[in-house]
């Protein structure tokens, strides 16, 4: 019994990462940026980019830091309207470590929800085991709506702070830290981050409602099957 605890228990605490990941893979794309830098009442770039600049430049950014694409040589080769380079060396090195965070959380996802398939599927024929996985699943989609309950006070009310403590987390040093006048800041102000925590908090109460009610009908699928008792 100890043991078959232990085992949900590890299951669950890999739910919310990995809602968390599926949400940053989704806004990873440039449907995102292109919302965002067009929707009504964004910001505009106090020191003279045009929206179609920027909107270029901003997704030049997002591709830079997409496991597929050439990488960080996007951004050393975009420049701005007047011919000067658009990301300095503390930018490029930054957007560096983004496209290596994002990354390894990608593959470690894969890993996951591939080791969550093969477990399902092994044991799914065992009467002591195969509950593990849909109970794992279904802890893990409840824990996740305490987690959102604690971060949603942050994003609301202390967004800074968040902010701060979430790349002091993720990233070494301080070249995350950039003036007004810093390409990355124009592109992606406060106002863009903001509403990206906002979203990704939503995609991840959804998937948690998802799951939650996929793995409890799963339970209820177990228990009705007399093979089981």
């Amino acid at each position: 019994m100890a043991v078959t605890v232990l085992a949900v228990f590890f299951i669950a605490v890999t739910v919310t990462p990995v809602f968390v990941v599926t949400s940053f893979r989704l806004l990873s794309y440039d449907w995102f940026v292109e919302r965002e830098l067009g929707r009504n009442g964004f910001p505009a770039d106090r020191y003279g980019l045009t929206g179609d600049e920027r909107l270029g430049l901003a997704l030049t950014g997002l591709r830079s830091i997409r496991p597929e694409s050439e990488g960080i040589v996007l951004l050393e080769q975009a420049t701005l309207p007047d011919g000067s380079p658009a990301f300095d060396s503390r930018e490029l090195r930054h957007m560096a470590d983004v496209r290596g965070l994002l990354g390894t959380a990608l593959r470690a996802q894969l890993v996951v929800l591939g080791a969550l398939l093969i477990l399902g599927l092994t044991l799914r024929r065992s009467q002591r085991w195969r509950r593990v996985v849909p109970r794992g699943l279904l802890m893990g989609s409840l824990a996740t709506f305490g987690v959102v309950l604690l971060a949603v006070p942050l994003i609301l009310l202390g967004f800074d702070g968040f902010f701060l403590r979430f790349h002091e987390l993720f990233f070494t040093g301080d070249t995350w830290r950039f003036s007004t006048t810093d390409t990355l800041l124009r592109l992606y102000p406060e106002a863009f981050w903001r509403d990206t925590a906002q979203l990704v908090v939503a995609i991840v109460l959804v998937q948690a409602c998802v799951v939650a009610l996929a793995s409890g009908w799963w339970l209820r699928r177990l228990r009705s099957d007399p093979s089981t008792s």
